[in-house]
């Protein structure tokens, strides 16, 4: 049985938000005669992903703008849902297609911070076209460690060292680390374990 995370680990979701808020800003600008570059730069600044998702931060900046809510909305869930197959790293799409051609049992165990945010998560899986090959989605706002998986027998891939080393201390020793491009704050940390655990930078190098 597979735990796969699922941000920054199969799915690029740093370039999604920039195109988000690009977008966003775009039609801002156009939509008020302003430098799109000046809403781009107030957007990033704006935009916590813990606080808001892009609901709750399209109605904000709808209305600190004088923009139509609406339009921002169509905008987001355009990206996250049409176009969404584009931000799956297509090593990782391949590696869940190999899992899914072995009858290897596919789970996605995905974090988010609050309770607000797990329905854009829920859209993101659904745009991201994965679905398809996997068994069951863990999308929770408790920490992966404190969840009731099979820690003793999974394999667990993720990039987050905080929920790689709670996994080891709450049992996991199949552990895989994935270390994807864009991604520093996280790939540049050295675990705290007292192991030394596989680590790829692509899922085409981890055999099945």
């Amino acid at each position: 049985m597979y735990y796969i995370d699922f941000d920054n680990t199969l799915y690029e979701t740093g370039k999604m938000t920039k195109d988000i808020l690009n977008s966003l800003a775009k039609y801002i600008a156009n939509n008020k005669n302003l430098e799109v570059e000046s809403i781009f730069l107030d957007l990033k600044e704006s935009f916590n992903s813990t606080i808001d998702n892009f609901w709750t931060f399209s109605e904000k900046m709808a209305q600190k703008y004088d923009v139509p809510y609406t339009s921002l909305k169509d905008i987001f869930e355009h990206i996250i849902v049409d176009n969404g197959k584009n931000y799956v790293f297509p090593d990782a799409l391949n590696f869940l297609k190999k899992l899914h051609g072995a009858g290897e049992t596919i789970c996605i165990l995905t974090f988010v911070a609050q309770e607000l945010n797990l329905n854009q998560q829920a859209l993101k899986l659904f745009g991201s076209g994965i679905l398809e090959y996997i068994t069951e989605v863990y999308n929770t706002t408790r920490y992966k460690y404190t969840l009731e998986l099979d820690y003793k027998n999974g394999i667990f891939i993720d990039d987050s060292p905080r929920d790689l080393e709670g996994l080891y201390h709450s049992g996991v020793r199949n552990l895989i680390r994935i270390k994807k491009p864009n991604n520093e704050k996280r790939t540049s940390k050295e675990l705290n374990i007292p192991i030394e655990i596989p680590t790829y930078t692509s899922f085409d190098d981890i055999k099945i």
